[in-house]
């Protein structure tokens, strides 16, 4: 249970938090302040929620307080609270007498946040400690209001680049040594880059022309030769040295910028594989795939082409600038005069940029889930001749992918030509003005085309950069998706000092367990259930009762919203993750098998297990005959997820798989369906094996593989109807019973021939 201290405040209006101050008995503090949409009548409008420890407050949006006719209604005076669903909107009532009072509306946008606020208000109207800290899916960003790309994403709009960019630097801090080295091959670069332009100004000026004044030039020691000898030389030297420092430089970048991004995508991996099933069960694999591969290859290459670019031309802008100015102070001036347009339009296409990148790689992620989902479905689409559907789907995705790919293009497109015009204005008036002063005999010939020639090199850093905006708005609209992965708390945290089981005894009780996928839509309510070590319990009930996310809370895939689950009597949040999960072994309708062979399949819950422990695990799983029937026995490749094998096959290599692992408490989910008798005869043998001394739960809808059990336990709309054993269930001729009656209806419609159920044979599944 969390503090009684805890509570949900959204930010209020000051004139709205003034008039709520005031509406304030003393002493009393408000628990949970939240904004609604929606009217009482159904208009779009804003409302205020206010929950105080002993009063529900409501406000309209101009402060006024309102609340079903009254100011304020007394938590003392209502019984509950809860939501209800709507059409087209939601609402909480609280219970006052035997009347349902509506306290405030919603549209169902905020379905999810109410649905947690009414479980807080309920909560306080029982005095029961209030946790307001489950998930609410956020839709829109807390500072500026816009939605977000998808709920919990991340608002793009106040993204800081900046310090986005810091920490992409931080994880080239490992390589401090060649990132100094980076900067020293740089700046040597920058200075041999900053030669040829002078040798050539000395060329025109002391070799082929004639200075200003007209002196002829002496050459060296009166050798015009000798001096054009050695000037061509040195240029020469010059880009001999200048491709050779580009070439290391170029390495070393490579290196660094596919070193960071190892760094990236091994901390993004590793926060997917420690993600919720919650998250996962808001996105598609494919856009998550897209992030490992597209998103992080974005980030890699600007870190390989664009930073390299950025510290170089920074250098020889600083280089350049000081050169021109020496040159002629008044001429590098009027070069000066296109740089502010530059830097505002940059400005302004930065944003246009982002936005349309982010757009591109969007729909590129939607694209690649979407494929990805065909392509791991696709004996389903061709069972259903849907390949047409599929492709019109694909077809309409592809368009807005081209779309997106179109106006992030044509948004860099523009503005690099911006910058090539503008760069052009600098020049004309350098041409015009250097070259009257040129007839004025005021500057040399040599002396223009050299400052012309580091015109073109101040100017191309500057038309790339265009392009280098390009660069770095993919990269920083794939680092914030990437880094939102990254960020994301992991599926349930360890407590600091987690409680140690090293030999589990096996026994769970659930106490009042209640429990939502989604805020709003309960699936369990106040589940109790005790069992005892060794204790064999069979989930029956309908589909979508609650019975595979009793075992989910079990292996605390999932944490319970209401009430307790213990094992071993520790609470199960206060054990460690790794200590509950290595002693908990689960047997799945369609369980996941990798690309490799037989064996290594059987280890992978125990990858130190010899070829002895493998082979005896698979002979208690009655899988053993048939692998040695395979060509290559144990080293059989299985394809991907066991496509090799049939499904009998699949369901004992799982058992196996399971026995390896020795687990203390087994779960066993629909473990012998499609399969046919002969095969179910042979897994349940593997399973009698396998539950021996074992906590077990088992799921079957075939009532007739759960005689075993020690107790049944019956589940109907997330609460327990039943308990007992089969034969108790039975005689109470309750829910049990008439699921075994219909089911054994049902199993003589589907007889062979149409043949009728055996008359003598009763409901209990035995001859009479």
């Amino acid at each position: 249970m969390t503090d009684t201290t805890t509570t949900y405040k959204e930010r209020m209006p000051d004139a709205l938090a003034d008039r709520c101050r005031e509406a304030l008995r003393e002493g009393e503090s408000v628990r949970i302040a939240a904004a609604t949409d929606l009217t009482e009548d159904l208009r779009f409008e804003d409302r205020w929620l206010v929950v105080t420890d002993q009063r529900l407050l409501r406000f309209d949006s101009n402060g006024a307080g309102t609340g079903n006719g009254d100011a304020s209604i007394e938590l003392s005076d209502a019984k509950s609270a809860a939501v209800e669903e709507l059409v087209g909107s939601g609402r909480i009532n609280v219970v006052i007498g035997n009347e349902d009072v509506e306290i405030i509306r919603y549209t169902p946008s905020q379905r999810a946040k109410f649905a947690r606020i009414a479980r807080g208000i309920d909560q306080l109207i029982k005095e029961d400690p209030v946790d307001m800290q489950g998930e609410v899916d956020k839709t829109r960003c807390d500072r500026c209001g816009r939605l977000l790309p998808e709920p919990n994403g991340i608002c793009s709009a106040c993204t800081n680049r900046l310090a986005m960019m810091q920490r992409i630097a931080r994880y080239a801090l490992p390589f401090k040594g060649k990132l100094a080295l980076m900067v020293f091959l740089s700046l040597l670069f920058t200075l041999a880059e900053l030669g040829p332009p002078y040798i050539m100004g000395r060329i025109i000026d002391d070799v082929l022309g004639v200075p200003a004044g007209g002196v002829p030039a002496d050459g060296v020691a009166g050798d015009p030769f000798a001096f054009l000898y050695l000037l061509v030389v040195a240029y020469a030297v010059i880009r001999l040295v200048s491709f050779v420092l580009e070439i290391f430089k170029d390495r070393l970048s490579v290196w660094l910028g596919g070193r960071v991004i190892v760094s990236v995508r091994e901390d993004l991996y590793e926060n997917l594989s420690r993600l919720s099933m919650k998250f996962y069960n808001k996105r598609q694999v494919g856009s998550l795939i897209s992030r490992v591969s597209n998103d992080t290859e974005s980030m890699m290459w600007f870190l390989v082409d664009g930073v390299p670019y950025i510290l170089t031309n920074l250098l020889l802008l600083v280089g350049i600038l000081v050169l021109l100015f020496v040159t002629s102070w008044q001429l590098t001036l009027m070069v000066l005069i296109p740089i502010p347009l530059l830097v505002i339009g940059g400005g302004y296409f930065w944003v246009r940029l982002i936005r349309a990148f982010r757009t591109k790689y969007y729909r590129w992620g939607k694209l690649v889930g979407m494929a990805g989902e065909m392509l791991s479905s696709v004996r389903v689409v061709k069972t259903f001749v849907q390949e047409k559907r599929e492709m019109r789907r694909f077809r309409s995705s592809n368009e807005g992918v081209f779309r997106g790919d179109y106006e992030s293009e044509k948004e860099a497109a523009v503005f690099f030509s911006t910058v090539s015009m503008l760069t052009s204005s600098g020049l004309i008036l350098v041409w015009y003005y250097g070259g009257s002063a040129v007839i004025d005999e005021t500057f040399t010939t040599g002396a223009l085309i050299m400052f012309i020639a580091y015109l073109w090199m101040l100017y191309e850093p500057l038309r790339w950069f265009g392009e280098l905006n390009t660069w770095s708005s993919r990269a920083m609209s794939g680092a914030e998706k990437v880094f939102e992965i990254v960020d994301t708390p992991a599926e349930t945290e360890d407590r600091d000092d987690p409680v140690e089981i090293k030999d589990m005894k096996g026994e769970v009780e659930f106490e009042g367990v209640g429990f939502a996928y989604e805020a709003g839509k309960p699936v369990l309510h106040d589940i109790s259930l005790h069992v005892q070590p060794g204790e064999m319990i069979g989930l029956v009930g309908k589909s979508g009762s609650g019975k595979t996310t009793m075992t989910n809370l079990l292996c605390r895939f999932y944490d319970i919203d209401d009430g307790g689950l213990k094992i071993d009597g520790v609470p199960i949040r206060d054990i460690g993750l790794k200590d509950l999960r290595r002693q908990i072994g689960v047997v799945l309708q369609d369980s996941y098998f990798f690309s490799g062979s037989i064996a290594e399949n059987i280890r992978y819950s125990s990858p130190d297990a010899s070829l002895e422990q493998i082979m005896r695990a698979a002979r208690t799983a009655n899988a053993h005959d048939f692998i040695c029937a395979k060509p290559d026995g144990y080293d059989t490749q299985i394809g991907e997820n066991g496509k090799e094998l049939s499904g009998g096959e699949k369901q004992r290599i799982a058992i196996a798989r399971a026995i390896i692992h020795d687990p203390r408490i087994l779960v066993l989910d629909e473990a012998t369906s499609s399969v046919d008798t002969h095969t179910e005869k042979l897994i349940q043998e593997a399973i009698a094996n396998l539950v021996k001394g074992r906590t077990t739960f088992a799921i079957a809808h075939r009532l007739s593989t759960l005689r075993r059990a020690d107790r049944l336990v019956v589940l109907d709309a997330g609460k327990i109807v039943e308990t007992g054993t089969h034969e108790e269930l039975l005689d109470m001729k309750g829910h049990f019973y008439r699921m075994v009656e219909t089911q054994r209806a049902s199993t003589a419609v589907m007889a062979v021939g149409g043949g009728k159920a055996d008359p003598n044979r009763g409901a209990n599944g035995h001859t009479n």
